[in-house]
């Protein structure tokens, strides 16, 4: 094994550390945009991270080393680990708050006017059940109403009849 061959998987895996860093930025970005988070959240984040690392490192140690596993390779990739959250980590959590912020300001104004569109149906819908529940009642009330006043009549007029009749 040449000293160039190794150095080249030294830098491979030095940029896998960085890599896994910024993956791990983002998942640091998505905590600070909610800093409520539950600690569910908080731990299926973790798992999915981990699982995103370890299939990325997987594939790296298959791809690029084949069958030889050397401690230096991981020595590199904590190296690039630390690289890249002392040098660029601050810069890459701005940089994924703002794509965030873009790609929020891009789905409201996409989802806005759909979101006004049902608004002003349900205001709709509302204002013409509230016209027909009033007219339904109104309606419902006038029947009873006039039920009341037929059974009264009624009433009066078997109580006339039976007058009548008693005479």
């Amino acid at each position: 094994m040449s000293v160039t061959y190794q150095l080249t998987k030294f830098v491979i895996f030095f940029i896998l550390g960085i890599i896994i860093s910024c993956i791990f930025d983002i998942f640091r970005t998505l905590r600070k945009i909610k800093k409520k988070n539950s600690i569910y959240v908080v731990m299926i984040q973790d798992i999915i991270f981990f699982i995103i690392i370890t299939f990325i490192t997987i594939i790296y140690l298959l791809l690029v080393l084949r069958e030889e596993i050397r401690a230096y390779m991981f020595f590199a990739i904590g190296l690039g680990i630390l690289f890249s959250r002392k040098v660029i980590s601050k810069y890459l959590m701005n940089l994924y708050y703002r794509i965030y912020m873009v790609l929020r300001g891009i789905i409201l104004f996409i989802f806005i006017p759909v979101e006004l569109n049902f608004i002003v149906i349900y205001k709709l819908f509302k204002k013409i059940m509230e016209k027909c529940c009033k007219l339904f009642f109104l309606m419902i009330n006038l029947k009873c109403k006039l039920l009341n006043v037929l059974k009264t009549t009624r009433d009066n007029l078997k109580r006339r009849g039976l007058k009548n009749n008693e005479r």
